[in-house]
C-alpha cells in the first residue's frame, strides 16, 4: 500500500506513531505537524492562528443545530466524565505494575549512566570522539523514548476497539504505541551495542543496558503479539 496524500501532499496520521525525531525524519517534508511547528518558529503563534483563522467559518455556532449542542452537553454529564476519568486511573495503575514498565524504567536509569560517561568523551573533542557522537545521540534519544510509549501502550491496552463506518476496528493505538517502543528499544540496544564495540571499557555499562533492552522487547512482543503487524502510516508503505 502506498502512502497517501492529503491535498497539501502530507501523510495523513504519518506523526502518530513517529519518534518525534524531526531532524532525522525522512517524512518530515510531508509531515503537516512538523509545517505546523515550524511555521510557528518562523511566524511565531498569531501569524499561525491567524493563518489557521482563514479557513474557519465566520460563526462556527452557525454550525450547530440545536439537537446537536443538546447531545454534546448530554454526551459531557458529569457522569460520564467521572467513569472516563476513573477508567483512566485504573488503567494507569494496571500499567504502572505491568513488568513491562518497570523494565522500561530501568533501561531509562542504565541509559543515564551510560550517556554520562560517554558525553565525557565526546565533549573532550577530537576526531576520535566524533564517533562517538552518533550512537550517544541514539541512545540519549530513546533511552527514555521507550517508556513513555510502553506506558501508553499498557494505558491503552484495554480499550474497547473503535469501528470505522463498516464496522471493521481502525488498528490498535496501543500495538501502535508498543511497535514504536519496540523500534525505539531496538535501535538504543544497538546504539549501545556500538559504543561497547568503540571503547570495551564501557561493557560494564552497555551489557546491563543491552540485556535489559532485550527484556523489554522480549516484554512487548509478550503484552502484544499483534504489534509487529501494525502499520504505521508513511513508514511502513513502499
Amino acid at each position: 500500500m502506498v502512502a497517501e496524500r492529503d491535498g497539501q501532499g502530507f501523510i495523513p496520521g504519518v506523526y502518530n506513531y513517529c519518534d518525534r525525531w524531526c531532524e532525522r525524519c525522512p517524512f518530515a517534508s510531508r509531515c503537516r505537524v512538523y509545517a505546523t511547528e515550524l511555521a510557528l518558529r518562523i511566524d511565531g503563534v498569531d501569524g499561525e492562528l491567524t493563518r489557521a483563522a482563514e479557513g474557519l467559518p465566520a460563526d462556527p455556532a452557525e454550525e450547530w443545530a440545536g439537537d446537536d449542542l443538546a447531545e454534546a452537553a448530554e454526551d459531557l454529564s458529569g457522569e460520564d466524565l467521572e467513569q472516563e476519568m476513573l477508567a483512566r486511573d485504573v488503567a494507569h495503575a494496571i500499567a504502572e505494575a505491568h513488568p513491562l514498565t518497570g523494565a522500561a524504567e530501568r533501561l531509562a536509569r542504565l541509559a543515564r549512566l551510560l550517556i554520562t560517561a560517554v558525553e565525557a568523551r565526546v565533549t573532550a573533542g577530537g576526531q576520535e570522539a566524533e564517533v562517538f557522537r552518533d550512537p550517544l545521540e541514539v541512545v540519549a534519544r530513546y533511552g527514555y523514548f521507550v517508556a513513555a510509549k510502553a506506558r501508553r501502550a499498557l494505558s491503552g491496552r484495554d480499550h474497547p476497539p473503535i469501528l470505522d463506518d463498516d464496522g471493521r476496528p481502525f488498528p490498535s493505538d496501543a500495538d501502535g504505541s508498543a511497535r514504536i517502543a519496540s523500534l525505539a528499544c531496538a535501535a538504543a540496544r544497538d546504539a549501545a551495542r556500538r559504543l561497547a564495540a568503540l571503547d570495551p571499557a564501557l561493557t560494564s555499562l552497555t551489557d546491563p543496558f543491552t540485556q535489559t533492552a532485550d527484556r523489554v522487547l522480549e516484554l512487548l512482543d509478550d503484552a502484544f503479539p499483534g504489534h509487529c503487524l501494525f502499520r504505521r502510516p508513511g513508514f511502513d508503505d513502499p
